[in-house]
């Protein structure tokens, strides 16, 4: 998820009340994805993170913070990937 989202309303005349109120927009906007990520992911046996950027860490800690960190099986760094590379790669990882 890029971090520079762009919000309507605010002023963009570099007012730092303005920035404040799109970092603010932004935050509660990912702490809602992870929440739902998180409840998709809350009875799983295991998980395996993984993707390009940030948000790996990101959803580790959260769900560290949710008490699900020992459900964590890796994380690993992963370029853009399609569909069926997913599948296959978790297939993969599954099977060892």
């Amino acid at each position: 998820m890029e971090k520079h989202v762009r919000f309507s309303g605010g002023s963009e005349s570099g007012d730092r009340s303005g920035e404040d109120q799109r970092d603010r927009r932004f935050t509660d906007h990912l702490n809602r994805y992870y929440d739902e990520v998180i409840a998709y992911v809350r009875d799983a046996e295991s998980i395996l993170i993984f993707g390009p950027g940030e948000a790996r860490g990101e959803l580790k800690a959260r769900l560290e913070s949710e008490k699900l960190g020992a459900r964590i099986v890796a994380v690993e760094t992963e370029d853009k990937m399609t569909d069926r590379q997913i599948a296959a790669k978790v297939r993969q990882y599954f099977q060892k």
